[in-house]
């Protein structure tokens, strides 16, 4: 018979409280979030080395790895998930107080500022941010990743970012949210035949379609089925900003939000745009953000700022 002993569950080994440095726990919470040490390091703003050293330090405390490579990135443990789970939220209790007492004057501050834009909203309204950011904020600092109602709500959950501006369907628990703008439909076309288009006219004609998700159908193609007609999708690219070269030259349309269309027709690309021949399809662009970040005065500030340009 085996001893019992052997076929116990290895203990894991308890965490001396005397021996806890809060910043070992930040740095804990930014690899768990960046499940990479230079990333981590980055948003931390500390040098890698520092946060290696944090890291052995954990492990130590914990007699576990707590983090483990898988190629590029670093998958945590059990342990890690089970530490993160109970801590997380006690950390951005902290963080928040320390947010809310903070003081911000824009003339004098330093901010990092990481947002969640849209391919079409980092054409409508980013650079009017960014005027903004230089103008009022001159020492701050904007990352900008490019989110889409699939992965904004993860990038906001696991906080890669502070706020997104999109089309969001869902939310983190605890998120805070506010609507920005409601958003409909116009049609781009580079051709330089007279007049607008009729239905039949639309129809005809093939269409570039902008998606996230490669498909060749669209919330605009449902409305058309519903008015038992169906457009020709004959391309689709995965941005908007590639638009004025696919269209230059040619009879393509595309149907893409009103924000984008005033802008892309407003440059020197040969483009115009009108409204579509039948009711446009609209849609909610909401503006969310991290509850933690909710009374920071500087992401006040930038929330405000992010509305403003889209107004």
């Amino acid at each position: 018979m085996h001893d019992i002993d052997t076929l116990q569950e290895p203990r894991m080994k308890p965490i001396e409280l005397g021996r806890i440095d809060l910043n070992l726990l930040t740095v804990l919470a930014a690899l768990m979030r960046e499940r990479h040490v230079s990333r981590a390091a980055q948003r931390l703003h500390l040098g890698q080395p520092a946060v290696s050293h944090a890291l052995a330090r954990l492990r130590e405390l914990t007699g576990d790895p707590l983090l483990v490579r898988q190629g590029r990135t670093m998958e945590p443990t059990e342990r890690a998930l089970a530490l993160m789970q109970g801590l997380g939220p006690a950390l951005e209790q902290i963080e928040a107080t320390f947010r809310a007492q903070a003081d911000f004057e824009p003339d004098r501050a330093a901010p990092v500022f990481r947002i969640g834009l849209t391919d079409d909203l980092q054409i409508a309204m980013l650079p009017r941010l960014l005027r903004a950011l230089s103008a009022e904020v001159p020492r701050a600092r904007l990352v900008t990743l490019t989110v889409c109602y699939r992965n904004a709500p993860r990038y906001l959950d696991e906080g890669r970012v502070s706020a997104v501006m999109a089309f969001l369907k869902d939310l983190p628990a605890g998120a805070k949210v506010r609507k920005a703008r409601t958003a409909r439909f116009a049609v781009l076309r580079a051709d330089t035949a007279p007049g607008k288009l009729s239905l039949d006219d639309y129809c005809r004609r093939r269409h570039v379609l902008v998606t996230y998700a490669g498909d060749l159908c669209g919330t605009v193609d449902e409305t058309l089925e519903q008015l038992g007609r169906q457009r020709d999708v004959a391309f689709s690219v995965p941005q908007f900003g590639s638009l004025p070269a696919v269209l230059a030259g040619s009879e393509l349309l595309a149907t893409v939000p009103e924000h984008v269309a005033q802008v892309l027709s407003a440059q020197d690309g040969g483009l115009r745009h009108e409204a579509l021949p039948f009711e446009s399809p609209s849609y909610q662009i909401r503006l969310a953000w991290r509850a933690v970040t909710d009374k920071d005065a500087a992401e006040v500030w930038l929330r405000k700022a992010m509305l403003r340009a889209f107004d």
